[in-house]
């Protein structure tokens, strides 16, 4: 865990390198529907779990440099005058669901409740993709609520985990790389060795790695000492807890 990363200074630091060694930006949904991509790309994708006015500072920066990203949003995180400007910056909107958690494992009643919620987001943006939220206190994953299902079923073009290939052997070599754990070093990425921000930046200058999926959670940046300080001990929380729930569901 890197505990003085992630800061919004560090995330411009991060834009701005991408920029300058020619890298595009593409929401989940334009690189889905793309027919042709650039040489050099970031798909880049944000799950608000929480602290929502976090996603607004860091759609701010990136609208400043005229770069889009998607923000997948939870019912709980989900503000319709918050998303529609959001959306009107050039920013894809998308639904971070959590249903089959809340339902107990009941598919059914799962699928019920996430076309309630995919239709109220609608009546605010359009929404073409979505993508599961981990739901660590519950022994149930999201994503299988596709069993039997497609997104294509909800008139979804995807699902930001289930729709997108990465890895070094994938075509293309899209790589995937999330803040989880406050560390970038994503298993299975092949570029294990990418730890910080400042890592990362540095394997973009490079070019060595030309077609990255990046996941950044708002919540997990701050803005100064204080804030990082919450933001950490948040996170060092929250990671305990994780490990004491996997233990207990095996």
């Amino acid at each position: 865990m890197n505990i003085f990363d992630y800061t919004f200074e560090a995330y411009e630091s991060l834009l701005d390198a991408a920029l300058a060694a020619g890298y595009a930006f593409l929401p989940v949904c334009e690189y889905l529907r793309a027919d042709d991509l650039p040489d050099r790309f970031v798909v880049l994708r944000h799950d608000v779990d929480r602290r929502p006015a976090n996603a607004t500072r860091m759609a701010a920066l990136e609208s400043h440099r005229d770069v889009a990203a998607t923000y997948y949003l939870r019912t709980a995180t989900f503000d319709p005058e918050t998303a529609r400007a959001m959306a009107e910056r050039g920013h894809e909107i998308g639904y971070h669901y959590e249903d089959l958690a809340h339902e107990e494992g009941d598919l059914g009643a799962a699928r019920r409740r996430f076309e309630r919620n995919l239709e109220a987001f609608r009546e605010h943006v359009p929404v073409e993709t979505v993508c599961a939220h981990g739901s660590p206190l519950s022994p149930h994953a999201n994503t299988d609520m596709w069993e039997r299902c497609s997104p294509a079923d909800f008139d979804l073009r995807g699902e930001a985990y289930r729709s997108i290939d990465v890895g070094p052997g994938t075509p293309g070599g899209l790589r995937y790389l999330s803040d989880t754990g406050r560390t970038w070093r994503t298993p299975g990425s092949g570029i294990e060795r990418v730890a910080t921000t400042d890592d990362l930046v540095r394997a973009i200058e490079s070019g060595a790695y030309p077609r990255l999926y990046l996941l950044a959670h708002p919540c997990r940046w701050a803005g100064g000492t204080l804030e990082l300080a919450s933001r950490v001990a948040w996170d060092l929380g929250a990671e305990s807890a994780k490990f004491a729930v996997g233990k207990l569901y095996g």
